[in-house]
This record gives C-alpha cells, structure tokens and sequence, in this order.
C-alpha cells in the first residue's frame, strides 16, 4: 500500500514538474507580408511610368536620350498606351524632328566621336530617325521625316562605307536604314546597310569569340584586359545584337544579302550565351569578369532583348537560348530592378569595362531604361509564345459586343484577352470575313474599339488571332501643342477640336470655350496645319514688321491655317463664350464662365479615339470651393464630342448650363427636347457651320436621376457675340456626373 501511494505521489511530482517544463502555446508567427510578385507587364508599367515621372521630355536627340526611346516606342508598341507615345512625340516636336541640325553638308562629319551639331553623319546624331519614323508611321505627316530623308539619302549617295567604325554605331543606324526602306520602298538603303556593315563587321567581328570589339581600338592583341584576354565589352555587343535583331524584323526576307546578317545574328547570340555569369548578368568584359567585376545591366537588358526576340521569331533554339534568356530576366527583375522602378546597375557613359569601377541600385541612364524596356516587352511575349495562332470568333451582333457607330464596336479587353489567354496588350489581330485585317485600339479604361461596319442586316463576326499588331495609322487623335499656347487639339475623320490652355490666359488672351477645325479631307491634318503655321508665321509676322506687307499677305493666305487651303482651317470665333459645347455653373441664372484648364492628361491617343482629361483651378461656388474635371472622347466617324462633367467639393445641388454660342441671332436656331442648334455664319461669310448639342442626363451614384433638361436662348452679350443656346439642369446633386455631346456640320461637306 506504501508502495503504491508512493508511485503515486512520484507520478504526481513527475506531472507537475513535466508541466512546468512545458511553455504555454505560443501564437503562430506572423507571416512575414512580402511585395506581390509584379507581372512583366507590370514592371513595364512601373518602369516607364517612373521614368517619365522623374525627367523631362525637353531633351536632345543625341544617343543616350534616343535609346531610351527607342524602348519607349516598344512599350508604345506593345501596350499601346497613349502616354507613351505623347512623351515621345513632345520630345521629337523639341528636337524639330531632327539630329544633328548643320544644314551646310561641306562640313558634316562622322569620322569620330562629336557631340555638335555638325556631326550630322554620326551616327550617335540618328538613332532619333527610329523613333521619328515609328511616330510617322501612326500619323504621317512629311515634316516628320523629313531630315531623315535628307540626312539618310545623302549618306547613301556618299562613296565612304567607313561610318559605322564603332559597335555602338549597329544599334543607333542599321534599324534605321532598314525603316527608311520600309517608309520609302528604296532599296538603297538596305544596299548602303550592307555596304556600311560589311566595313563594320571586317574591322570589329572576332570568328573565334563570335563577339565584336568595341571598336579599332580594342581589338586583341593590341589591346587585352589586364590578365591578357581578349577585351569585349558588354554594352557594346549588346548593341550589336539589339541591332542586328531590329534589322532582320524589318528587313525583307527576299532580299539578297539577309543571310549575312542571319549568320551574324546566330554567331553572336552563340558567343554572348558562353559568357553570362552564373547569376544571369554579364559582367562588362565578357571573357574576363575580373577586369571590372560585378553585374551591369544595359548590356544584359540588350542580350536579353536580342534573345528573347530570336527565340520567338524562331531564329535561336529554345531549348538552348531560353534558360540564358530567363536567367538574364531574373537578374533584371529580381536585382537591377528597383522597389521605386528605377533601374540601377548601369555603367555610365563609357566604352569599355573600367578596373575597379563599382555599380549601384543608384547607377541608373536613360539608355539602361530604355534596353530594359525592349528586354521586358520581348520576355512579355515570350512568356504567351504558346499562345500564339489561337483564334476565337467574336459575333460583332451579340450580348458582349456594344455598337459605337456605323463605324465601330466595342467589347470588354479583359473578356476578349482571356478567351485568348494573353494580358491585355496589343497581341491580337482582328480579321474580317474576307480575311481584311481591321484596325483595333485598346482604351483606357478597359474596352477594345474595333473598326468595322456595323449593318444591323448583315450577319457578321471577326476573327481574333494571337500575334504581334502592327502600328495603325490614326483617324481619331491629338495633342498637346506646346508651341500654340498650351493648346489640346484633336480631330477624327469629320471635324476637330480646339481647347485653350493656360499659356494663352498668361499672354492676355482671353478665351474660354471649344474652338472649332473645320475639315475637307478625311485624314489627320492639324500636326500639319500647327506645323506650317509655325514655320510660316514667324516670317510673316518679320515681313510686317519691315513694311514688307504684300510679301507677307500673299504667305499668309497661303499657309495660314485660318483661312481654307484644302485639308483642314479654324474659321470659327470664341473668344470668352462657350464656343461649340463648352459648359459652365449658372450662378444668379448666368453663365459662370471658366478660366482654361489647369492640367490635361491624354489618356486615349488613336487610332480610333481621343480622350483627354482636362482638370481646372478651384472655384468659388454657392461658398464651396470648387473643382471642376471634364472628359472629352471623340471617336472615328462620329460628328460629336462627348463630353462627362463633374466636381469635387461641391456640397450643395447646382444649377449647371452647355451649348454653343450664337453670333448673329437671326441665323437659324433650334430649341428641341436634349437638343439645341445653331447655323454659324463663320468668319468668312463663304460657308456655314451648323453647330449642336445633345445632352444625354444626369448620374448620381451610378443612377440617372430625374434632373428636368431646359433649352433656353441666352441672350446676353458677350465679347461680340449676341448670347447662348443652352441646355440647362437644374438642382443638380453634388456628387453627379453630367454627360452630353456637342459637335458640328460644314456646309461644305453636308
């Protein structure tokens, strides 16, 4: 009994003393919150958004900047969106769409490295041609090109074939040359290419290594690295392939020296691939990392790019390349890609790999941006390359399709992508019944415009094929005209637009409400109308002034855009009114006319529709401070604007009013439910424009209220004019949005 009471008794002890040995449950660990993985399309987004956020447009045309670009255009390409492409453009408008501007031909140079502007003939001065010709391409306009024809053709005619004594030089101008043959049908260019690559390619290609010096001065063994190998610098054999993959895309594959540059695509590809580093990356002297240690991120970006491009269009082995190609990928987006979208691990401006020269997340360059945008746009499409050849049939008459115009459908991006099983970017092509491929746009907030004709009494469907879109030419489109004052113009295929910006307040000018361009001809015109203004004007006005009045009235009548030339001309007047369908408070039943917009952004850019979103300064209303936002969209074939309103800080209901402006109040005017009309007499008294407005209602929450719609005649005057047709809402709730159309008919063309 003893005994057992003692068992027990030690069995107790044992328990409590187990149980004091014991700690109490711990609550599981948080998991420690990591940053989403970000989609390749995502890090596109994320790189050239902070890219344009952090520099300025307003840079030259030289090499550096110019690379960058030409990434750009790539994500423009790929994405299609419209930011992109303005940037791009602002930038070739502040260059005068030119290089290296000496127009005296006796003293253009390229025989070594120059920055002046006489240095015409190097090529550092005509990688900008790539992007002027792909912004030509969306909108053709003559001027745009026209240095690069100049320029290009008179390289072409020269005996000399020594212009490309620098690796560099293969990127910058062998994919110009082959663009200025498929901009002019030339073959010139692409004999002058060959010509040019064959001087190139004898001085700076080794067989052995099947990589390029950098340039004469490199080249083993006159010179090596410092354990005596031979010296190939990355960037520099990166621009090599970059370049070498752009010419052979647009090169003809019928013509008759290709398979050159076939064969030095696939060798160098082969000697970069026996470099990379066990990381991803190649180091800066490719045969010999200790020469100047550590990643670099152009060269690698380039490489990646070069690869990834021969593996889709079925040049390079899959099986062999593409674990090179991802391996480069990763370095890019796990170490050279940083948390805030810069890209680091640059070596700056230089020409070979530098002892002891050490890189940082904080290296970044436009041109290292720039390679890493083409790396990423290629990877992008590498990741769906299964994907392409898959079809779907898209019913242009069903549920899922809505019906802009006669000329245009609309259907939702993600639903379309999806069935396609790619992102939402431009790898898709529409086709007809007969196989006529149609023109597309991916919009921003969501959809995908499609042109085609919509007959409710014909049957039809498209056929939608996974494949890289080309660039269309553009109907509906504008911009932002620095050199007119902060002008926003944009046009379709029937009419235009002009919204005055704040440079014009700031000159004195006051004018508040839509201008009017007046169109004959289908095809964009205003980038050619600004354009000749701009260069006509300056001598008109210096001819004038030197009493030189005949000279200077004969040019105007032939180049200003006022006066009817055949394609496109403002002969409407606005001053401070509303002008065609401009809106406006009512404030004590008058119109509380606005000052211009503050801040635009495009957000639509063609080739099917504009959009432009125009922010204003605040405003004192009912003692709110108000702020107002308008949306203006116009789509191809379609006669009105439409326009969306609404306010931020308004706490009370308002009274609000949209219409068009009467000059001479014993035209013709009509006054119907949601509709208002007037007949303009013009400027010129020769035509008459019959302007309009349709307001389409009010929503509040996302419901449309019950806000009552009054056409009124204003008749108050205001800076010549002898009032207003209006549609005007009354009480409307804080929070609303307000929609309606405004738009006009030449006499002309009715």
């Amino acid at each position: 009994m003893k005994k057992d009471i003692l068992f027990l008794v030690r069995c107790l002890v044992l328990v409590v003393m187990m149980a004091t040995c014991i700690p109490a449950q711990a609550k599981p660990a948080k998991k420690k919150q990591t940053a989403p993985q970000l989609t390749t399309l995502e890090i596109i987004e994320k790189v050239n958004n902070t890219w344009q956020k952090n520099h300025n447009h307003k840079v030259r045309a030289f090499w550096d900047d110019a690379a960058y670009f030409t990434g750009d255009m790539e994500a423009y390409r790929l994405t299609g969106k419209a930011q992109w492409m303005e940037f791009a453009r602002k930038w070739a408008d502040y260059n005068d769409w030119k290089g290296a501007k000496s127009n005296d031909r006796k003293k253009w140079k390229y025989r070594h490295y120059g920055e002046g502007h006489d240095f015409v003939l190097f090529g550092d001065w005509q990688i900008c041609f790539q992007t002027y010709m792909d912004l030509y391409e969306i909108q053709p306009d003559d001027y745009k090109v026209e240095r690069a024809i100049d320029v290009m053709s008179h390289e072409c005619a020269l005996p000399q074939n020594d212009f490309w004594w620098w690796a560099d030089a293969l990127y910058m101008v062998m994919p110009v040359m082959t663009k200025m043959y498929k901009m002019t049908g030339n073959v010139k260019y692409l004999d002058k290419l060959y010509d040019n690559f064959l001087y190139s390619d004898s001085l700076m290609f080794d067989p052995e290594a099947k990589l390029y010096f950098r340039d004469g001065k490199y080249i083993y063994p006159k010179h090596k690295t410092d354990l005596g190998k031979k010296d190939f610098w990355a960037r520099g054999d990166g621009w090599v392939l970059a370049g070498l993959a752009k010419v052979l895309a647009d090169m003809p594959a019928d013509y008759k020296h290709r398979a050159l540059f076939v064969q030095r695509y696939k060798q160098l590809a082969e000697g970069v691939a026996s470099c990379q580093q066990p990381d991803g990356y190649w180091t800066r002297s490719m045969m010999d990392p200790e020469q100047a240690e550590g990643p670099e991120t152009s060269g690698t970006a380039f490489f990646a790019y070069g690869l990834y491009w021969g593996i889709n269009h079925g040049y390079l082995d899959a099986d062999k390349y593409k674990p090179v190609a991802d391996r480069a990928w990763h370095y890019l987006s796990t170490k050279a890609l940083q948390p805030d979208g810069r890209v680091g691990y640059v070596q700056p401006i230089g020409e070979k790999a530098i002892k002891g020269q050490q890189l940082t997340p904080a290296n970044e360059a436009n041109f290292g941006t720039g390679a890493f945008l083409l790396a990423a746009c290629e990877r992008l499409r590498n990741e769906y390359r299964q994907a392409y050849g898959r079809k779907i049939i898209l019913d242009i008459f069903s549920d899922s399709v809505t019906i802009v115009n006669a000329n245009l459908i609309e259907v939702d991006a993600k639903n379309v992508c999806k069935q396609l099983g790619i992102p939402v970017v431009r790898m898709m092509r529409f086709y007809d019944s007969r196989g006529v491929e149609q023109p597309y746009q991916i919009t921003h907030d969501g959809h995908i415009l499609v042109m085609t004709a919509t007959n409710p009494n014909v049957k039809k469907s498209l056929t939608v094929v996974v494949d890289d879109a080309p660039l269309f030419k553009s109907v509906a489109c504008g911009r932002h005209c620095n050199e007119r004052l902060d002008d926003i113009s944009f046009e379709n295929d029937h009419l235009g637009f002009r919204i005055y910006g704040p440079a014009l307040a700031h000159a004195g000018q006051d004018a508040c409400g839509y201008d009017l361009w007046m169109k004959e001809d289908a095809r964009p015109c205003l980038d050619f109308l600004y354009h000749r203004e701009s260069v006509c004007q300056p001598k008109v006005r210096a001819w004038r002034k030197q009493g030189q009045k005949a000279k200077a009235d004969s040019l105007n009548t032939l180049t200003s855009y006022h006066i009817d030339q055949g394609r496109g001309c403002d002969i409407y007047a606005v001053g401070r009114t509303l002008g065609c369908g401009a809106s406006a408070l009512l404030a004590d039943g008058d119109l509380k006319l606005t000052n211009s917009y503050s801040k635009y952004e495009i957000l639509d850019n063609g080739p099917l529709r504009f959009s432009v979103r125009l922010d204003f300064s605040p405003v004192v209303h009912n003692g709110d401070s108000v702020v107002e936002h308008r949306m203006l969209t116009l789509d191809k074939g379609s006669r009105y604007c439409s326009a969306e309103v609404w306010y931020d800080n308004m706490t009370k209901p308002f009274d609000w009013a949209a219409g068009v402006v009467v000059r001479d109040n014993t035209m013709p005017m009509k006054i119907e439910q949601r509709y208002v009309e007037y007949t303009d007499p013009t400027q010129t008294n020769d035509s008459f424009i019959r302007t309009s407005a349709w307001f389409d209602g009010v929503e509040s929450n996302g419901k449309e209220t019950n806000n009552v719609l009054t056409g009124y005649l204003d008749t108050k005057k205001r800076n010549g004019a002898e009032g207003h047709l209006l549609g005007i809402y009354r009480n409307v709730a804080p929070n609303a949005h307000i929609y309606y159309r405004f738009g006009a008919k030449w006499s002309k063309h009715e």
